[in-house]
């Protein structure tokens, strides 16, 4: 019995080894057809099942803008989005409270069940690491304006490129409210709470793919900025 644990974990152990290096081998096949974000998440999504790699894509989405050092470096027009929502000063808060939760609920738990403690504690610590993240990749991630497209990213949560040949009309985001359950808008927002600055209707819908890896057909876009009347006499030009 214990000769067949020991083959099984050889057989696990060794199909392991070669689907890495079967990952790495496709990433170094890619060579510089993009960033290290765009390349691994193409070659997980052609190795693995769908929702594995969307998961995995997440986590290493998470992972490389907690550690990313220098901004990456952008062409177009950028235009950031996180200032003038005071979405700093709001995630300072939310973080002080989580940890202020943290601890006084472990201390709770820990006289009834120490393994849920911990396990509180480390769900806990991986969502202020997340925040820590997201808001890295806010600031390093700006809206991006060519000559042919927009591109929205809001943090690593979400994006989508819209080509400027496609847009309609811009018009004010009153109506957000009111539309943001629709599941055609796209809401390039930090904190759906407040009204955007912009409706931008499209000629046509553009197909983009949400965090669980359902496509979705968009035919607004709603978006807030710091620099308002830059973007929208960019946007106009």
């Amino acid at each position: 019995m214990k000769f067949f644990i020991i083959l099984v974990e050889i057989i696990l152990l060794s199909f392991l080894a070669y689907r890495l290096y079967k990952l790495f081998r496709n990433y170094k096949n890619l060579g510089d057809s993009g960033t290290f974000l765009e390349k691994a998440g193409t070659v997980l999504c052609e190795s693995l099942p769908k929702p594995v790699a969307l998961l995995l894509i997440r986590e290493i989405t998470m992972f490389y803008y907690l550690f990313a050092k220098k901004p990456q470096k952008v062409e177009g027009e950028a235009f950031t989005y996180h200032k003038e929502a005071g979405y700093k000063a709001i995630l300072i808060a939310l973080m002080s409270v989580i940890l202020l939760e943290s601890v006084g609920l472990f201390f709770l738990l820990h006289k009834w069940s120490p393994i849920l403690s911990w396990i509180h504690i480390a769900l806990n610590v991986y969502g202020l690491l997340y925040l820590i993240s997201d808001y890295r990749a806010i600031v390093q991630r700006p809206i991006l304006l060519t000559d042919d497209e927009l591109h929205i990213r809001i943090g690593s949560r979400r994006e989508i490129s819209v080509p400027i040949r496609i847009i309609d009309s811009i018009n004010g985001g009153s109506s957000f409210m009111k539309e943001k359950k629709n599941k055609s808008i796209f809401k390039a927002v930090l904190l759906e709470t407040e009204t955007p600055q912009f409706e931008i209707c499209l000629k046509e819908p553009i197909t983009t793919t949400n965090f669980l890896g359902k496509t979705q057909e968009i035919t607004k876009v709603y978006v807030t900025v710091d620099d308002k009347g830059r973007f929208r006499q960019s946007l106009l030009l």
